[in-house]
């Protein structure tokens, strides 16, 4: 008899949760490592007709519409002009804390590195390095995650700002910190209380809650406090 999973991943998708996704990988065969999140576990396709060939990391998260694969049908192809049947299967290995974005899909033999972002829509095949930004069909190494990581800085300043006069122009009123949700960051006073006091959300999918916030509490804020931020947003 099929687990519940399976009936659910053809019936009632939508249904699917991504604990319960996960454990139907592990029972298959699958190495899939902890935390690993599927935002959509019921729009994924994940190839389980060679669990022994895929390895998912920690910390891993797939939006959906994503494919996995670790065969493909191509030889059926071959079977009628050669009339041979020839097998086909290579492992796909996904490292730890890797972002696989929306309809991308990954095909068998494909070796993704550690901290790796994979741009949606890319087709993966061979091997990505650690600590990159891929993207294209193929997909390419387009840039460090070093460089993504500063460009997403800079940007996400300006996103801040735009998001807040829109928010405040919508609204008729100054935003909420609570509603200024991710970019709490920027202003939020280093204290645990504050945290709770905005009711900021810091359990964030596929991560260490524990480590969310110890490391909010390490840095460092932008603004001297959200007086200043609005100050800023309202300047020219």
């Amino acid at each position: 008899m099929q687990p519940l999973t399976y009936y659910k991943l053809r019936v009632f998708p939508y249904l699917v949760r991504n604990e319960e996704f996960c454990n139907y990988l592990r029972k298959k065969g699958i190495l899939l490592g902890k935390k690993a999140k599927f935002f959509e576990p019921g729009n994924v396709f994940i190839d389980v007709s060679r669990p022994e060939l895929l390895k998912i990391g920690a910390y891993c998260k797939i939006s959906r519409g994503v494919t996995i694969l670790t065969h493909d049908y191509s030889r059926s192809v071959l079977r009628r002009v050669y009339g041979e049947v020839i097998g086909d299967g290579a492992a796909v290995e996904i490292g730890e804390n890797v972002f696989i974005g929306m309809n991308a899909i990954i095909l068998m033999g494909a070796h993704i590195g550690n901290n790796v972002i994979v741009g949606a829509g890319s087709v993966v095949n061979g091997y990505v390095p650690d600590n990159v930004v891929v993207a294209g069909n193929p997909a390419r190494v387009v840039k460090t995650l070093d460089e993504f990581y500063h460009q997403r800085k800079e940007k996400s300043l300006i996103e801040a700002k735009n998001f807040f006069l829109e928010k405040e122009k919508r609204a008729g009123r100054i935003p909420l910190i609570s509603e200024m949700d991710p970019w709490f960051p920027l202003f939020l006073e280093r204290d645990i209380r504050q945290l709770k006091k905005n009711h900021i959300f810091t359990n964030l999918s596929g991560d260490e809650e524990e480590e969310v916030i110890s490391f909010f509490l390490q840095s460092a804020p932008v603004f001297k406090n959200y007086e200043e931020f609005i100050e800023w947003c309202h300047s020219e």
